[in-house]
């Protein structure tokens, strides 16, 4: 409880059949704030997200939930709980990320075993990455990487979704999508 990371989010989404685009950038920190019994008896944190406005205020803006034991991590984000990690971690391990919700099944694998990394300053001596990366053809792309440091959390993430159609009027490929990019630059207890 206290344990907090604060990341930089930068998002964009495009639709070339409107034509429109535009992105987002701003603060958010996720703070472990209370622990609790979730409701299939096990014990848990809640995370308070808070996010920064342009004036340099916190506001809270949603409260997400976690629980790990031996075998698991789980959180629930947005109200759909998700299998984010799979005890004992090693390679060629694959899991639905989604199998406790009503989410398309989306397969994730563990990368990169125990690596070091560094990214705005920050290093870490021990990281993984769970990777899934789905369909990727002409039509659609969807790539969720996320990148889990030791004694930290989550300290990178990466999602990619986008739909292509052809419009044969204009004899071309339309595309909309989005990509929402977080990293972490500081984190503390």
């Amino acid at each position: 409880i206290g344990h907090w990371v604060e990341y930089q989010v930068d998002s964009i989404w495009y639709d070339e059949y409107t034509p429109t685009s535009g992105s987002f950038s701003y603060r958010v920190r996720e703070t472990l704030f209370e622990e609790f019994t979730d409701p299939e008896g096990r014990p848990a944190q809640r995370i308070r997200r808070t996010v920064q406005d342009t004036s340099g205020n916190w506001y809270t803006k949603d409260i997400w939930w976690q629980t790990r034991d031996n075998y698991a991590a789980e959180r629930t984000e947005e109200n759909e709980r998700r299998l984010k990690l799979t005890f004992p971690i090693g390679s060629g391990r694959n899991w639905d990320l989604n199998i406790y919700n009503t989410a398309e099944v989306r397969e994730v694998t563990y990368k990169n075993l125990h690596q070091p990394w560094s990214s705005n300053g920050l290093s870490y001596d021990s990281t993984l990455t769970v990777k899934g990366t789905y369909y990727n053809n002409v039509v659609d792309t969807i790539s969720i990487n996320e990148r889990w440091a030791k004694h930290v959390g989550m300290v990178s993430r990466d999602h990619t979704e986008s739909k292509s159609q052809y419009d044969s009027a204009l004899s071309t490929w339309l595309t909309r999508g989005w990509r929402v990019k977080m990293e972490a630059v500081a984190y503390g207890d």
